[in-house]
């Protein structure tokens, strides 16, 4: 399928979802399991959209919005309780797959329709509308582009939700799939007058007590291997217990494994009661959505994750020859 196949047939995407919302009255809104400023920004962007044409919205996150995130516009509106009753729509942000968002099946089956969008690359076309569009470096920017086409005027609080998920899902706009309409989608973002040096004080020059300490204690675990071009790092359950911490606070955490000189790839491996969190981080050509997509996760070409059901030591050991030879 070329390139303008694909665009026309998310342009039809696009315009379905418009005629859904438009014939719709009841929404359901989830994210993917341990949420990022992308997930909670967009969602609390469509919701507060969708409330002001009138239509009754739910949010869900099994997982609760993270502390550096509370700050966002009705972040408490979200729900980690799932409702019982029935929606004509549910829309998942930035789940490949409907497992990403959690136990959903009951909801999904009520639901009158199923919308997925995302930006992954592995994403799964599992929805009634699919809008996928991995070239895009947040789903917050499909968000914005949804909003566009609808002649949606954005107010800051929407703004500064999408900001939210642009800034934090591209590193800053320091990853690779930062693109020239990025920069513009902030750049119109910002000319509804919302406080962005306020939200980047409390993304970026904010952190938890608990949040440093983790950090301090992944930097301990740093191995390198394969002559220097793979960085390890590890978080045990004890670590988390030691300083009262969650999962929320380990993010980011992985990124710090790409500094050392001469890596190009890193993971890290998080423990937690039931299984073992493997998040993975490359440069340049490295594609570790491949890896991720080869044990039941999935991602970005360079930034992805899965989860495993084992001990900490045969994820090692079933992970990291894989990666090393991807790194050779």
């Amino acid at each position: 399928m070329t390139q303008q196949m694909r665009t026309l047939d998310l342009e039809t995407e696009f315009k379905r979802l418009e005629d859904l919302i438009a014939a719709s009255e009841s929404f359901f809104l989830a994210g993917h399991l341990n949420p990022d400023g992308d997930t909670i920004g967009s969602m609390l962007a469509i919701a507060s959209v969708l409330k002001r044409l009138g239509k009754k919205v739910r949010l869900f996150s099994q997982d609760p919005v993270p502390e550096n995130l509370a700050f966002l516009p009705h972040a408490r509106g979200i729900k980690s309780r799932l409702p019982s009753s029935r929606f004509d729509v549910a829309i998942l942000l930035e789940c490949s797959n409907p497992a990403r968002g959690g136990d959903l099946e009951q909801v999904l089956r009520r639901a009158g329709k199923i919308v997925n969008i995302d930006h992954h690359k592995t994403s799964e076309f599992y929805g009634d509308i699919n809008i996928v569009e991995p070239h895009s470096s947040s789903t917050a920017e499909i968000v914005y582009r949804l909003f566009y086409n609808m002649k949606v005027n954005i107010s800051r609080r929407e703004a500064t939700c999408l900001y939210t998920g642009i800034v934090t899902d591209t590193g800053r706009f320091h990853f690779a799939a930062t693109s020239p309409r990025t920069l513009e989608v902030a750049s119109r973002l910002l000319e509804t007058g919302f406080k962005f040096s306020r939200v980047n004080d409390q993304l970026y020059a904010t952190k938890a007590c608990e949040a440093l300490k983790i950090l301090g204690r992944a930097l301990e675990s740093l191995e390198l291997k394969a002559g220097g071009r793979l960085a390890v790092l590890t978080l045990l359950k004890a670590d988390f217990e030691a300083f009262d911490a969650r999962s929320e606070h380990c993010e980011n955490v992985i990124n710090y494994g790409l500094m050392p000189p001469g890596v190009k790839a890193a993971v890290m491996f998080r423990e937690d009661a039931e299984r073992i969190n493997i998040t993975f981080r490359s440069m340049g050509h490295l594609d570790v959505s491949l890896v991720a997509k080869s044990f039941g996760g999935g991602g970005h070409r360079n930034a992805a994750g899965c989860r495993m059901k084992t001990t900490l030591q045969a994820a090692r050991e079933k992970v990291l020859p894989v990666l090393t030879r991807l790194v050779q």
